[in-house]
């Protein structure tokens, strides 16, 4: 993992106002279309867009709910392209992987990792983040 990558990165506006810690900047922020789990299950309620903030440091999803956030250096284990279906029907996420399991919902679920969507534009540029992060 390159984490000097991201610390080499420009910082950008904190448009969803995320706590930062010292030494921490914005370097991509964008809405994502679906939150969920590494499994498919949404970590959202209908009708609420999910928003996403990567820092040098972590990555942060806002559900509406909750606050989820991952230390990139010591919760991330990775984080993938993942496409599947074709033309009309094909999907893009981005599969992060955590190193330990999160227990949430008051016991009742678990997960592992989460799935980010992004819109077309917001996919190109994470992925070349992450691209650079992690190879």
């Amino acid at each position: 993992m390159n984490i000097n990558y991201l610390n080499s990165l420009s910082e950008i506006e904190n448009k969803y106002n995320v706590d930062l810690q010292d030494n921490e900047k914005v370097v991509f922020n964008a809405e994502l279309t679906i939150f969920g789990t590494e499994k498919g299950s949404s970590l959202c309620h209908a009708g609420v867009i999910p928003k996403f903030t990567l820092t040098n440091k972590r990555m942060i999803a806002d559900s509406g709910s909750g606050i989820w956030t991952s230390d990139i250096l010591h919760d991330v284990v990775s984080c993938n392209k993942v496409e599947y279906g074709k033309w009309l029907f094909k999907s893009v996420y981005f599969l992060v992987t955590l190193n330990k399991e999160i227990i949430f919902d008051d016991g009742k679920q678990k997960l592992n990792g989460f799935q980010l969507y992004f819109n077309k534009e917001d996919t190109t540029k994470f992925e070349e983040i992450i691209n650079n992060l992690f190879n």
